[in-house]
């Protein structure tokens, strides 16, 4: 199977979880593995959501702001059996912002560093198993205003890496260019410490007022999640692919002694298929469909105004020369309907409907 093919596949993969559920951002893929040779490549992507709310009460538009998502990932072949691979990456994230509407003042920046490190020993069966050690950090602030059962105020934190495991078991069969890979990544708790201030009030240009800062120090757990990616020839120069994912966010919250702020109440599932088609010797195509699971409705954060999602991925790799090729895709993925209840307002609600996404990138590889 020619190289351009396999990049075009996997660009469109990565596209494909541009916006996916929970805090997720990268899929968390560990397809550099199966590259022949030593490889490197540099992946950038940019998402921009649109997501508006309306209510009786205000509306709230553009609270999802455009953020980018780099990664790094390097691949090299010690032995004919034995492989190693270093990822960076940046998985969990949220930019949200709502500047009007009833929940003004409120937003949440969440930003992530990952080091994957892995192993892959490959038996001459055509399996092959593979692990390593991951580790993440993690920072961020969020302003909340007052919500019953929810913390107020500001708070600020950040940690150092955590770590937990990933372990994985794959299939090749290269006569029919089949391969199917099972990962599994372990839950990790990430250690904060942070700051905490208790909002007053607004001053009169309707900026937020805030008491004494405290300090304080928590831990969060990030779930466990199982990927599931194979792809297969169909006719001559034609790849079927897909993947499937799992992620245990039910559970996950964020709660220090003034309250809740984050809280998920549903795992998550997200569904990818595609074609991929060698067109030249040297230009690949692939598009697939992405389909995520719909969580809780209404939301019980405002994090989350959106819940699942369908999208369209067209991805591309050209070889620009035998070591050498450049990859680009494009994303466009309708948002699937949310709403979040008023608290104190007599059952008032905020609707986020019709809401949509665009992300596009852009990717180099070099083969050593």
């Amino acid at each position: 199977m020619k190289q351009t093919l396999k990049g075009a596949i996997a660009f469109a993969m990565v596209g494909g979880v541009a916006q996916a559920g929970g805090l997720d951002r990268s899929g968390q893929g560990v397809n550099i593995l199966f590259e022949e040779g030593d490889y490197l490549q540099v992946t950038f992507i940019t998402t921009s959501p649109r997501v508006d709310g309306t209510s009786a009460v205000g509306n709230s538009y553009d609270v999802l702001e455009t953020y980018s998502t780099p990664s790094f990932s390097y691949k090299h072949e010690i032995t004919d059996n034995i492989d190693v691979a270093l990822i960076y990456d940046e998985p969990y994230g949220a930019h949200v912002r709502y500047t009007n509407g009833p929940f003004v003042p409120g937003f949440a920046e969440i930003n992530s560093r990952s080091l994957l490190g892995l192993v892959q020993y490959e038996f001459d069966s055509g399996f092959s198993i593979h692990g390593g050690l991951r580790g993440v950090k993690t920072e961020g602030e969020i302003l909340s205003s007052p919500r019953p059962s929810f913390a107020t105020g500001f708070l600020e934190g950040k940690t150092q890496f955590d770590w937990s495991g990933v372990v994985g078991l794959a299939y090749e069969k290269p006569e029919i260019a089949l391969r199917v890979a099972l990962t599994y990544w372990s839950s990790f708790d990430n250690g904060f410490d942070a700051t905490y201030a208790p909002l007053t009030g607004l001053s009169p240009e309707g900026l937020p007022q805030f008491g004494p800062a405290s300090a304080q120090s928590f831990d969060v757990e990030f779930p466990e999640s199982i990927n599931l990616d194979f792809q297969t020839g169909i006719a001559p120069k034609t790849l079927l692919f897909g993947s499937v994912k799992w992620v245990g966010w039910e559970g996950f919250n964020l709660t220090t002694p003034q309250g809740t702020w984050v809280d998920f109440t549903d795992d998550i599932f997200t569904y990818s298929l595609g074609v991929g088609r060698e067109i030249t010797d040297k230009l690949s195509l692939a598009v697939s469909l992405g389909y995520e699971t719909e969580a809780a409705k209404p939301t019980t954060s405002l994090l989350s105004p959106t819940t699942g999602y369908q999208s369209l991925t067209v991805g591309g790799t050209y070889a620009l020369s035998e070591h050498l090729n450049f990859s680009a895709g494009l994303t466009y993925a309708q948002l699937g309907d949310q709403y979040f209840e008023i608290p104190g307002s007599g059952g008032q609600r905020v609707d986020f409907t019709d809401n949509d996404l665009w992300a596009v990138g852009v990717r180099v590889g070099v083969r050593f």
